[in-house]
């Protein structure tokens, strides 16, 4: 029977191994943590037993092969995936007031909802939905790779877009929320974003995780994995890869040592126990789903020599950075679960006490907040100053007043700084650098949302999608070796 290792156990790897299992292979899948998942894993604190994520992810209309894997693995998604109706408050700085959003069934249902929306002038829309339509126009034929090397506001300011528009909030959440990018960011990989998010009211609608994804999507995938022979190997990182030839031979990993009880992350390269390294040769093929920033940590010399590979260290990531706080207060109106344009870096939030059936059935909960967003430009914040800004900030919306902060009933920050944790993005020029799936050495494959995939743009869907690919390429290598 043949062979193949799985590095890292995101939606990348998962998919991965599952559809190897699935095909006869046997499945060796190592994971550097405990926690399945990856950039989207969830564990639970220590002293508490609350549900602490690595951000606030979604799931969307067009996430069809990641609903499919969650479904071969016996996920009930009626009951662990949160219908949110669809509705948004977004505060904009520019008049002081929160505006609602909803999203209707039906594109001109949602193009009327769009009219309604009160933050913004009618001068403003009509030049937005125009905009909208020359772009629509020009896009029918599909999103030309050219416009990678475009920033999205320029492409926006070329077709006539405001300005003034530009700087609102519902402008830069759009963008933000999707793909977690401080500066600018690809024409490219946006329009490729609303071409497919934004196609239909069905692949724009989103649900939210209802409890932890580790426990409720991603451990299901594994047991699964194992019921078809697989096997998981918990905290083994990988530390070196070794070709020869032209052909990948061997793979090194070792256990990462625990970070220092002072502090709850690593900063950079996660150290790992020399002693305990294992050199791992007995496989057919492997496929590697890091993150870049992880993968180039790694990468010998030999690697980075071939072209197709030589750009993965020049893709940027970005640190995300999360808070989870619990009230005694509550929301008092309004809808409970997004609200978008907060004040920097944690611009969004989401309230899971309706979300999280622990949180619904526990009296003492009023709110379960969620705060999310990106760390640039304020790492010199200490945990106080974050909460602090973030209940000042959300305290502003209506309904929202309550939460002060003698009301916390404890509060976790979640800073993810080493590159295994950091989220790959698309600022402009990145496409040339991203690498496919199958790559010039024989028996490596490379899975995750930053490869060449048909979406071309992150997410979870797209690191299924990514690994799902990996798998085949893996599948014809091994058919055509054997």
């Amino acid at each position: 029977m043949s062979h193949v290792v799985v590095i890292g156990s995101g939606p990348a790897g998962l998919a991965a191994a599952e559809r190897l299992a699935s095909e006869g292979v046997r499945v060796t899948l190592a994971t550097m943590g405990h926690h399945l998942g990856g950039k989207a894993s969830s564990w639970r604190d220590r002293t508490t037993g609350r549900v602490v994520e690595h951000g606030q992810h979604v799931m969307m209309g067009f996430y069809d092969e990641m609903r499919a894997l969650l479904r071969r693995s016996g996920v009930d998604l009626a009951r662990t995936a949160y219908d949110t109706d669809y509705r948004f408050v977004i505060w904009e700085e520019r008049d002081q007031r929160a505006h609602h959003l909803h999203f209707e069934d039906g594109p001109l249902r949602m193009i009327f909802e769009g009219f309604k929306y009160t933050g913004m002038s009618l001068g403003e829309k009509l030049n937005f939905f125009g905009v909208l339509v020359q772009g629509m126009a020009e896009l029918a034929a599909g999103v030309p790779e050219e416009l990678d090397d475009t920033c999205l506001s320029a492409w926006c300011l070329e077709r006539g877009l405001s300005p003034e528009f530009m700087q609102t909030a519902i402008f830069r959440c759009s963008r933000e929320a999707q793909l977690n990018w401080p500066g600018e960011i690809s024409a490219y990989a946006m329009l490729k974003t609303l071409a497919v998010a934004g196609r239909d009211y069905t692949t724009s609608e989103y649900r939210l995780p209802a409890g932890g994804m580790s426990e409720i999507w991603w451990e299901p995938v594994a047991r699964r994995i194992e019921s078809l022979g697989g096997s998981v190997r918990r905290h083994m990182k990988l530390t070196g890869i070794e070709v020869e030839n032209g052909r990948l031979v061997a793979l090194r990993l070792a256990p990462p040592l625990p970070h220092p009880p002072e502090r709850p992350y690593f900063e950079g390269v996660v150290p790992t126990d020399p002693a305990a390294e294992e050199r791992w040769t007995d496989f057919d093929a492997a496929i590697l789903t890091l993150p870049p920033a992880a993968l180039a940590e790694i990468m010998p010399p030999e690697l980075l020599a071939i072209p197709e590979l030589s750009g993965v260290p020049r893709l940027s990531t970005v640190a995300p950075l999360g808070l989870h706080a619990w009230h005694r207060a509550s929301v008092t109106q309004g809808p409970r679960t997004v609200v978008a344009g907060l004040g920097n870096p944690l611009g969004f939030v989401v309230d899971n006490k309706p979300v999280y059936p622990e949180y619904r059935d526990d009296p003492s909960i009023g709110a379960a907040l969620h705060f999310v967003g990106q760390e640039t430009g304020f790492e010199d914040d200490d945990d106080e100053t974050l909460l602090d800004r973030c209940l000042a900030s959300v305290r502003r919306i209506p309904g929202w007043g309550g939460f002060d902060r003698e009301g916390v009933l404890q509060f976790t920050v979640v800073r993810s700084r080493l590159a295994a944790r950091r989220y790959w993005n698309a600022e402009p020029g990145s496409l040339r650098h991203k690498p496919q799936a199958q790559t010039p050495v024989a028996g490596l494959f490379l899975g995750g949302d930053w490869i060449r995939t048909p979406l071309d743009f992150p997410c979870m869907e797209n690191a299924v999608r990514g690994g799902r690919i990996a798998a085949k390429h893996c599948l014809d290598f091994i058919g055509a070796n054997t």
